[in-house]
């Protein structure tokens, strides 16, 4: 089914959750898209990604920790166990605590579950939480293709583009590799995508409803549906930026 059909059968307005510009969209509906032939069950919340020694422990006792195994990172470490640590830091430590943050169009807390966050600054504030050098500020006040500029440092942006939604999600498994992502909608959302056992993953700061940070499938997504134009960014598997995680070497903020 076209998004054409489904903007028919449902219309429903929303601002984007970006400072810049609060852009008028129409969220389509997919409850009657097909269930994904995967057999392996969904993930339904980013709490079966936390690791269980974290669970009694604080936030920023969380942060010291990735920040003290970062520091034991170099360069001589193989990039495969980088990629590992990279990816454990932000999904499976830092990004479980943010989940049910509210989302605000202003939002931008440091804190989880204390005030509000908009899509911008949960991408922002996540990445410098585990150790990213980079101004979260300017980063989250970029439009979706600054971002993706600024974060692929000088590599190539997978841009994906098309009116089918089927389509746009096939297209994006064969483009990505397992591991976590930037994606950023056209000019006005971003977050990541996560590739986990062939499946594919929203992470976001959802605006739909004021929802706040959620994991859910890229098909039942109110928000991926809503968009044909789409700009990924891999982080796991991202060489430039881990060996900028590694050596602390700041990333400059893309304006233009």
């Amino acid at each position: 089914m076209t998004k054409i059909i489904l903007q028919f059968l449902f219309l429903l307005m929303i601002v984007s959750c970006k400072g810049q510009t609060k852009k008028e969209m129409k969220n389509i509906p997919v409850s009657d898209q097909k269930e994904t032939s995967n057999t392996v069950e969904s993930i339904k919340t980013l709490q079966e990604f936390k690791f269980k020694k974290d669970e009694k422990k604080t936030y920023q006792e969380v942060k010291n920790s990735v920040e003290k195994r970062r520091n034991n990172l170099t360069l001589e470490n193989n990039l495969d166990s980088v990629s590992k640590q990279f990816k454990e830091s932000l999904l499976n430590r830092i990004i479980p605590f943010w989940e049910a943050t509210e989302w605000s169009f202003e939002g931008h807390t440091s804190q989880p579950k204390k005030g509000e966050i908009a899509c911008g600054y949960f991408v922002s504030t996540t990445l410098k939480h585990i150790g990213i050098n980079i101004n979260k500020y300017q980063l989250a006040q970029q439009n979706p293709i600054n971002e993706a500029k600024s974060l692929v440092l000088n590599g190539e942006i997978i841009e994906i583009e098309g009116e089918m939604i089927e389509e746009n999600i096939k297209s994006i498994h064969k483009r990505l590799p397992e591991g976590i992502h930037f994606i950023g909608f056209d000019q006005s959302h971003v977050g990541y995508i996560l590739k986990e056992k062939e499946q594919l993953y929203l992470i976001h700061s959802n605006y739909t409803d004021a929802r706040g940070v959620e994991i859910e499938t890229i098909e039942t997504s109110t928000v991926f549906a809503s968009y044909s134009k789409f700009y990924l960014v891999p982080l796991s598997t991202n060489k430039r930026l881990l060996k900028r995680w590694v050596n602390k070497e700041k990333i400059i903020v893309i304006k233009k």
